[in-house]
């Protein structure tokens, strides 16, 4: 086999497995897109946050919209919901989304903690404590928030990605301290229909295409069909038809 095809066939193979990937990543968000919503929303089931600090964030939510209008901007980042309880027998729960660096000023001499990572499976999260005193002020008499909500029982805060940087803040509505709360997290992504259905397209045609490098590189190449042999002198002279014997009726007879 040259190299040539068994390059094809490499490259083939890579193509099949791409496809596969881009098959298998659109059929799981279109899994998602119509099995997992809640009132439009992916939602995340209800977990337990806890600190013993004054507040817990989530900070370094960049959102970035460089791109022409046309193909990339604020309306393509869809909606989130952050909806929360305190836990039985606790606080008024306020949860806040704001400006990163509004939110620095507020907590920056302020006892909290940050949620560094969360694992699904099993539900775990990894907080980074940052020392300090109490806040100047509760989170309601704030007037940074692009977002917040606060009171009794169940609190949604809905809202419209926009670009910048953002955190998510949670406080008792008081602004004491310790702090335990029930939270989901829900996000509205219009194109996320679309995505999947352009991963889907994407893999059939990736899979089709190298699946046929494959098979056009694997096929045997037929040997062509042998000339037929040219005749030899020897066996041209051989196959000639025998003379005819002379005819010797105009021979003269023999005297007498």
């Amino acid at each position: 086999m040259s190299v040539g095809r068994v390059a094809l066939i490499v490259l083939g193979s890579i193509g099949a497995l791409l496809g596969l990937a881009l098959l298998v990543g659109g059929g799981f968000l279109l899994w998602a897109d119509r099995t997992q919503r809640e009132d439009g929303y992916l939602t995340t089931p209800t977990e337990r946050f806890a600190t013993s600090t004054y507040a817990l964030t989530r900070t370094r939510l960049e959102v970035d919209a460089d791109g022409p209008d046309w193909l990339w901007n604020d309306n393509w980042f869809g909606k989130i919901r952050v909806r929360g309880e305190s836990a039985p027998g606790g606080k008024l729960l306020f949860i806040g989304i704001g400006p990163e660096a509004a939110v620095a000023r507020y907590l920056g001499s302020v006892a909290h903690a940050t949620v560094e990572d969360i694992e699904v499976d099993p539900f775990r999260v990894q907080y980074r404590p940052i020392a300090g005193g109490p806040p100047q002020g509760p989170p309601t008499a704030q007037h940074f928030w692009a977002a917040s909500a606060s009171g009794v029982g169940q609190q949604t805060v809905s809202w419209k990605v926009r670009e910048g940087d953002w955190s998510v803040v949670l406080m008792n509505a008081d602004g004491s301290r310790p702090l335990v709360a029930d939270i989901d997290l829900g996000a509205k992504l219009s194109f996320l229909l679309w995505l999947a259905i352009g991963l889907l397209l994407g893999g059939v045609f990736v899979l089709v295409g190298s699946s046929a490098l494959v098979v056009l590189a694997a096929r045997r190449r037929q040997a062509p069909p042998m000339p037929p042999a040219p005749a030899t002198a020897s066996s041209a002279a051989g196959s000639a038809p025998a003379s005819e014997p002379a005819d010797r009726a105009d021979e003269e007879p023999p005297p007498d």
